[in-house]
């Protein structure tokens, strides 16, 4: 019995670690597709594009060791919440790769366009996003509900930058500039950038249901 229960633990163990791993790699990606658009590094973009199959690649290894240890242990109770956290997670991750990848790909027909000032107006939407999908992963690790929660209210920071960024890019372009399909293009990258956000606020969810088994999603 002893040597089953710590094989229960070690897999239990993995398949945390794969979802950490690739929510690392998710907040790479975000860094990587913000930086490539700001430095106007065409490299980074390309990475960012080329990197996603290897986020894909986590989302598939956390399901398969999710239904593994569901098939061979049977948990039940925190585990069990655990384990299906864990899956509901990896998918809102993949999620944001793809998010990342928008960004990345708007950002390369930004660059090829020329050079504009306004993509500066991401940045802080940018490092917003980036501290809850951070903060949530912390609070995946450590199973932490308190953190999970703060990071759920942090999605109201976001919201308002992004409405402003909307509203002022919108003003832009109905002003009839000749760099209208880049500020389009910029519109865009904050709306990604605004359901990564949306995302994060998922993934506390799911922290939350597995420490307590409280289902708050559809309740604000």
């Amino acid at each position: 019995m002893p040597h089953i229960l710590r094989n229960y633990d070690d897999e239990l163990g993995a398949l945390k670690d794969t979802v950490v791993k690739m929510g690392t790699l998710a907040v790479v990606a975000i860094e990587k597709s913000v930086s490539g658009l700001l430095n106007r590094d065409l490299d980074l973009c390309y990475y960012v594009i080329d990197e996603d199959e290897v986020i894909d690649q986590h989302e598939k290894q956390i399901d398969e060791q999710g239904m593994a240890i569901l098939l061979r242990f049977s948990p039940v109770a925190s585990d069990l919440r655990h384990v299906l956290s864990s899956i509901n997670i990896g998918r809102s991750l993949e999620r944001i790769g793809d998010h990342a990848v928008t960004v990345a790909r708007r950002s390369r027909k930004i660059l090829k366009a020329g050079e504009l000032d306004e993509v500066r107006l991401v940045e802080p939407l940018m490092i917003e996003v980036r501290r809850m999908l951070s903060e949530a992963l912390v609070a995946y690790s450590d199973r932490d509900e308190k953190r999970a929660l703060a990071v759920i209210k942090m999605d109201e920071k976001v919201d308002r930058i992004h409405k402003v960024l909307a509203k002022s890019l919108t003003q832009k372009i109905s002003e009839g500039l000749p760099e209208t399909e880049s500020l389009l293009n910029i519109i865009f990258i904050s709306r990604s950038l605004e359901r990564i956000g949306d995302l994060a606020v998922n993934l506390g969810e799911d922290v939350v249901f597995s420490a307590s088994a409280e289902d708050i999603r559809h309740t604000s």
